[in-house]
């Protein structure tokens, strides 16, 4: 097994409008890893953006974290244009929302992501950040 450096931070994508929900994933992360790196992005249209715009030399994202309730783009739609890419095609995404639909999870399995329910209380907050965190030490 190889070691990652120390000091190598592993980028996470996480779009979402609440900066709530922003700050509670953040602090949670962060609790649970020092070698995570977050860029957060109000809306569908601003993560894709980011992403079309690393130059090839660029880390991408270990994890694309995606809020399905954003404005301008919303969370499917920006999953839709990231799987387009085949550079981001294959990158773990998790569609993280208040959402309990059927056809979002059903959406989700279409599209090769996770769907987690938001959490309401710590207890589940701890499980989701270090499931989330799982992915970029894989």
């Amino acid at each position: 097994m190889v070691k990652k450096n120390i000091n190598s931070k592993n980028i996470i994508l996480y779009a979402e409008d609440d900066e709530d929900d922003q700050q509670l994933i953040k602090d949670s992360l962060q609790k649970y890893s020092q070698d995570i790196e977050i860029v957060i992005h109000n809306n569908g249209v601003e993560a894709v953006s980011y992403l079309n715009n690393l130059s090839p030399s660029d880390p991408a994202p270990c994890l694309i974290i995606l809020d399905i309730n954003m404005p301008k783009m919303n969370g499917i739609e920006a999953l839709k244009q990231i799987r387009k890419n085949s550079r981001f095609a294959k990158i773990p995404a998790i569609l993280f929302t208040t959402s309990s639909q059927p056809l979002d999870k059903k959406f989700a399995a279409e599209y090769k992501a996770g769907f987690i329910t938001k959490p309401i209380d710590a207890a589940q907050m701890k499980y989701i950040a270090e499931t989330f965190i799982q992915y970029c030490e894989s």
